[in-house]
């Protein structure tokens, strides 16, 4: 299990003087950068820097200013992802840092993508059939195998990890 967090607090140093300021700038949107207003998409775009990050163990922008920082997040250039992964993964990241935040996708898109899709459930497209069908009881039954004579059943399961219970006396009441 994994849990992002951001306290959504950072300290900047500007001349000379510390000032606190809301947002982590490597995840600010350029929305935020321009002093413009933002809403949800602004967290579309901070979503892909954390996952560019999760890949790369570097956020997608990097400088050694914040004005420098700020040019680069506003042109929405970066190194693109390592070629060994996967395509679902790289699209995943190309759509959530879109410089236009109308071109972000929303939290249910970005759910509903067939890469994400297909590990949440188990490759949907090689089985060829819908996520409520793999979760109704009638699909799941017909995985269950047994053999012809259940009496051959204890021969195919794992050893018990136990001690037996000692059988007790027990007396009848009438």
């Amino acid at each position: 299990m994994v849990k992002l967090g951001d306290l959504n607090v950072s300290k900047v140093a500007k001349k000379g003087m510390m000032h606190t300021q809301t947002g982590t700038p490597y995840y600010a949107s350029p929305e935020v950068w321009m002093d413009k207003p933002y809403d949800f998409r602004s967290d579309i775009w901070s979503l892909g820097c954390v996952l560019y990050e999760m890949i790369t163990l570097l956020p997608p922008f990097r400088a050694t200013s914040m004005q420098a920082l700020s040019q680069k997040v506003v042109r929405g250039n970066y190194d693109q992802i390592p070629s060994h992964f996967s395509i679902d993964l790289t699209q995943m990241v190309r759509s959530t840092i879109q410089v236009a935040p109308k071109n972000r996708p929303s939290c249910d898109k970005i759910l509903a993508q067939p890469g994400l899709l297909n590990h949440l459930t188990g490759t949907l497209e090689d089985l060829d059939v819908s996520p409520e069908r793999i979760m109704s009881n009638e699909n799941l039954l017909s995985t269950i195998r047994c053999p012809r004579n259940l009496g051959m059943i204890t021969d195919k399961l794992p050893r018990a990890q136990y001690s037996p219970l000692k059988k007790s006396k027990s007396t009848d009441l009438e």
